[in-house]
């Protein structure tokens, strides 16, 4: 029961931020969206990168499993 207490004001506490103000005078410089694309291309050939190897470790696994058997 304190659960949904607790996440019933939590989203009451987001949605008095979001309406409390009604314009938000923000300023993303140019570059913003640059280092945004720049992140999410790492991120996934780091994750292409990790999930290779991971690959190779199970495949490597399972012949090893195979030459046992």
């Amino acid at each position: 029961m304190r659960v949904v207490r607790w996440m019933w004001c939590a989203a009451l506490a987001v949605i008095l931020v979001l309406l409390t103000e009604p314009r938000a005078y923000a300023y993303t410089d140019p570059g913003s969206g640059a280092l945004l694309w720049q992140t999410l291309v790492a991120a996934f050939i780091g994750a292409g990168f990790y999930f290779r190897k991971l690959l190779f470790h199970f495949i490597s696994k399972k012949k090893i499993e195979k030459d046992e058997e």
